[in-house]
């Protein structure tokens, strides 16, 4: 396999984590491959992200220029080391959106500086995967209700120092609606002038399996299909309290009739499972495995994951 990187990019809600953990699945059925989710710990490139010098200056920019391409560099350099194929998620363009709307770069400095990562990655053979969806409106609706009234506060947050409204006034949440649509429209210019190896995936009808296949059929091999993992998800139901924690530390599994599956409610109302390998459950689009047992006739769990919070490692006991 020639392509060492593959980056899964696009806007908020269209499936970047989901699609871009199955297509790492596939390849590392015929290659030593590794996932990059990109709230993991310490990603190569999103760790303290454009975060050398200010947004709002010249020369914060181009501290933050420099500062980036090592970083990337670094990230290839890494990739080269490992032997393994990489697939990470959202760690490229999706910065115009977190960093890029509130800095001074206009669009030629903005594609200059993404040619520049190209360019270093280019004996990687990378393939950029871009997922977007027209109606960006309902797919963010949507995701609001999987993952809370929290996110939507985030999403749709007012910020007049987004450079959509230095032409636009804001009026109210519909306004950060158009901000959002107007993102995710730049993005899609940006990937559209970049000279690499890429695909650009409308995810609107959410069919995951055709994405992946074509992912991998992008990527010179052939796709397999896996059958899932047999498993009677009853025990596992229930309520599980962090262990000699406080009784807010909870997690709790519910079944998802419609889906036939297993869904828990952490930090987002709605999470999926599925089950991996025997008493393994993994949460879909995060890296993250609950590794359960019975204890003295009671359920427990281990979380592990390369996630950045304070449940790694962690033990959950069925109350």
């Amino acid at each position: 396999m020639n392509t060492k990187l593959i980056i899964v990019d696009g806007h908020s809600s269209v499936g970047k984590s989901s699609i871009s953990k199955s297509v790492y699945k596939q390849i590392s059925l015929e290659h030593d491959a590794y996932w990059l989710h990109e709230e993991c710990e310490n990603h190569p490139i999103r760790h303290n992200e454009f975060s050398f010098g200010k947004l709002d200056t010249a020369e914060g920019m181009e501290l933050n220029r420099i500062g980036m391409l090592e970083k990337w560099a670094g990230f290839r350099d890494s990739i080269k080391a490992s032997g393994k194929v990489c697939i990470t998620e959202g760690c490229f363009l999706h910065a115009y959106d977190r960093y890029f709307i509130h800095s001074l770069w206009n669009e030629n400095d903005i594609v200059t500086y993404c040619s520049q990562v190209v360019e270093i990655i280019s004996g990687l053979n990378p393939l950029l995967v871009f997922l977007y969806r027209p109606d960006l409106r309902t797919s963010l609706e949507k995701a609001f209700i999987a993952r809370g009234q929290w996110w939507r506060d985030l999403m749709l947050r007012r910020d007049d120092l987004h450079v959509y409204f230095r032409d636009h006034i804001y009026v109210d949440e519909n306004s950060m609606f158009d901000a959002i649509k107007y993102e995710q429209t730049k993005m899609i210019e940006i990937f559209e002038r970049l000279q690499c190896s890429k695909i650009k995936i409308d995810t609107s009808q959410e069919h995951w399996d055709r994405y992946v296949q074509e992912i991998i059929a992008c990527s010179g091999l052939t796709y397999r299909t896996v059958q899932p993992h047999p498993c009677d998800l009853a025990p596992y139901l229930g309520t599980y309290r962090l262990q000699n924690g406080a009784e807010g530390d909870e997690w709790i599994i519910h079944y998802d009739e419609t889906n036939k599956r297993l869904y828990t409610t952490l930090f987002w109302p709605y999470m999926p499972m599925q089950c991996v390998a025997d008493s393994v459950f993994e949460l879909i689009s995060f890296p993250v495995e609950l590794h359960f047992q019975k204890n003295q006739d009671c359920m427990q769990f281990r979380v592990h994951g390369n996630y950045e919070w304070e449940y790694n490692d962690q033990i959950f006991v069925k109350v």
